[in-house]
């Protein structure tokens, strides 16, 4: 997509952005017609004036936000009679969100959307911005590619293959990559990833994948729960439960994506992803409610609940990923459906060990137009993790607080002096039914905001 700042042609159809306290006026001057336009976000209609103009909503002017900017643009993109257009959707954003930021978010929501490629002239703005223009198709390149890969059939996407395509990633992009396979697995001691794929024959894998700038500020790993089709093993889901979850992998997807464009961005921070890929499925060799798996870091895990599998995995990469002492571990999973019950389907959920961290993840949630929300980091709950078998167990035995007590195991495999954040995106990772493309790549821009914080401001350390 060609992006250019400038008044644009009079002679090409035209994108105005609306606000809801606008539409009245549009009406009186005899602009509107149709009264079933209300100016929501994501909403459109077509108008003349001189010309075709496309009026895009925007939602209340207070609150507007990147979120809402990206979902007009992404609106009207396929909309668009021809492969030239001016918009002035960054301009009414500028106000609210600074021209620099309004420009990424539009940019970003038409290049997700684009039906072909476009030239597209952003009016009503003083400077090129060329700087947030590439940041802006890059963001939409990272999101593309994780929803791509969400959304694939189970059957095309088993840990191998998602281990060769993050290979393929890599190895276009820059970075170092290792994919560990079973044997490897077994030599670092990971048995609680290869204790949660046992059942499947399609065996576990390991993506480490690093990006190592000359002159890196500061060094983050990001971890990507991988369950490529999780079943709940002997714990088994209802069919229902079942269908989505193809989408069990989402974090893996995203923590790839943040990385596939990492090197383009420059960004001055060595960043380290760790993707454990496995398949939770019933086979001879599966796990069995009651066995207990060690991790790499010798901590035995009672798996109570086959179904409880993700934070197993994640634990195993967790304490691979403390062993460097990186300056920050953050991870993502579709890991609870409390967090669903407690945020609903569009907001995601961040347990953070260290408020500092915390309010990082949160700022950059904000910035990048994904809604996060803060759970407490509760340790008295931690009893619900304790086991007389092991050092822990999957399963809290209760009802509530799953979601805490899911990010408390978590933290038990990251040293405390290490700062540690876990953000839950089980429900706007997918949506929409189960039948479709519902994959939406939240987290991609969170993280990618977060790794732009850090090259500037250091990493907090204080602890809850």
């Amino acid at each position: 997509m060609d992006v250019a700042v400038g008044p644009g042609r009079a002679d090409v159809p035209e994108v105005r952005g609306v606000f809801t306290e606008e539409v009245e006026g549009l009406r009186a001057a005899g602009l509107l017609r149709w009264k079933g336009f209300t100016a929501e976000p994501g909403s459109t209609v077509p108008v003349e004036d001189g010309g075709p103009v496309l009026l895009a909503g925007l939602g209340p002017l207070n609150g507007c936000d990147a979120e809402r900017l990206r979902a007009a643009a992404a609106a009207v993109a396929p909309l668009l009679p021809g492969d030239t257009v001016r918009a002035d959707l960054a301009a009414r954003g500028a106000g609210p969100l600074g021209a620099g930021e309004s420009v990424r978010a539009v940019v970003a929501g038409l290049a997700l959307t684009a039906a072909r490629p476009l030239s597209v002239t952003l009016t009503g703005l003083a400077g090129p911005e060329n700087d947030h223009v590439t940041a802006g198709l890059l963001d939409a390149e990272a999101l593309l590619l994780a929803r791509e890969l969400t959304n694939r059939p189970p059957s095309e996407l088993v840990p191998d293959d998602l281990a060769s395509l993050a290979r393929d990633v890599a190895g276009g992009e820059g970075l170092t990559v290792r994919v560990l396979d079973e044997r490897d697995l077994r030599e670092l001691g990971m048995g609680a990833l290869l204790g949660m794929g046992a059942g499947s024959p399609h065996p576990p894998r390991l993506v480490d994948l690093r990006h190592e700038p000359p002159g890196a500020r500061c060094s983050v790993t990001l971890v990507g729960k991988g369950i490529t089709f999780d079943s709940g093993g002997l714990s088994l889901k209802s069919p229902a439960a079942m269908m989505g979850m193809r989408g069990d992998m989402a974090g893996a997807a995203v923590v790839l994506a943040v990385m596939s464009v990492l090197a383009r961005r420059g960004l001055p921070v060595a960043v380290r992803g760790l993707l454990p890929l496995a398949e939770n499925m019933i086979g001879p060799d599966g796990v069995r409610p009651g066995d207990v798996l060690r991790a790499c870091d010798g901590q035995r895990i009672q798996v109570l609940d086959t179904d409880f599998e993700g934070r197993v995995t994640l634990a195993d990469a967790l304490a691979l990923a403390a062993r460097e002492r990186p300056d920050a571990i953050v991870d993502v999973a579709t890991l609870t459906y409390q967090v669903v019950t407690a945020l609903g389907p569009e907001i995601g959920g961040v347990l953070g060990r260290d408020p500092g961290l915390t309010r990082q993840v949160l700022r950059a949630g904000a910035l990048a137009g994904e809604p996060l929300w803060a759970l407490p980091w509760a340790r008295r709950y931690r009893d619900q993790i304790t086991s007389g078998y092991a050092d822990v167990r999957n399963f809290p035995e209760a009802d509530t607080g799953r979601a805490i007590t899911a990010a408390l195991l978590l933290g038990e495999f990251v040293p405390e002096e290490i700062p540690y954040a876990h953000l839950d995106i089980s429900g706007p990772a997918w949506r929409g039914p189960a039948s479709g493309h519902g994959a939406t790549g939240f987290g991609v821009l969170t993280l990618t905001r977060l790794l732009e914080s850090l090259a500037t401001a250091p990493v907090s350390r204080d602890h809850a």
